[in-house]
């Protein structure tokens, strides 16, 4: 009831009823029953006077350490938000900078990539070559037996021959122009000429003698 009378209540009630119930057996408190009633006006006046300065206060100036305690959150929230930006900055240099190292990673596999292909495709016309060089000189060894073997055999005398022996010599000489002709053809077809094309390219043209 007395904090009701009070001009700072506002009416409102009293709300620290289980502090009161502790406090109201100190002697502090008990002699607050004793008050004159001019004493407890001059207690409410003087709660009026506390109430009116701080509404005459409102709108000053802070004082010294109040204004220098709002200066200093101030500053700190301000410190604050810099450390802040310096992070989200930091952070978003590290992500393009791992965005560009994954790029250059990407493109330097695309390199090696594509100089593994020319290296095996190099590889494999290297073979290539080698082996067509091994069929031509292999032809041309085939060739050249051949031409040696036509040669003796077109030395052969056919002075003292019989009929059955000129007619040996004259089917040998055909199986080796057989031969020849079946040779080119199988020659100019793994070389990719025409048969009797006359390449010129250390095959078995170059070997065939005027034959």
């Amino acid at each position: 009831m007395r904090y009701k009378e009070m001009a700072a209540s506002k009416g409102k009630p009293f709300l620290f009823k289980h502090a009161w119930a502790i406090l109201q057996t100190f002697d502090k408190w008990k002699l607050r029953d004793q008050e004159t009633a001019p004493k407890k006006s001059a207690m409410l006046r003087m709660d009026d006077s506390e109430d009116e300065e701080k509404e005459r206060n409102l709108g000053k100036p802070e004082g010294t350490k109040k204004g220098k305690q709002r200066v200093k959150m101030e500053g700190e929230a301000s410190s604050l938000r810099e450390k802040m930006e310096q992070m989200m900055k930091a952070r978003e240099e590290f992500t393009r900078k791992t965005l560009e190292t994954k790029i250059l990673i990407t493109e330097k596999k695309k390199e090696v990539k594509l100089a593994q292909v020319e290296a095996k495709r190099e590889e494999a016309k290297r073979k290539a070559d080698l082996e067509e060089r091994m069929i031509k000189v292999k032809e041309a060894k085939v060739w050249k037996e051949l031409m040696v073997e036509e040669k003796e055999h077109m030395m052969m005398s056919k002075k003292d021959m019989d009929e059955e022996q000129l007619q040996w010599w004259k089917d040998y000489k055909e199986d080796i122009a057989e031969r020849k002709r079946i040779f080119r053809g199988a020659s100019s077809t793994l070389r990719g000429d025409t048969p009797m094309s006359g390449g010129g390219d250390g095959g078995v043209d170059d070997f065939n003698g005027g034959a």
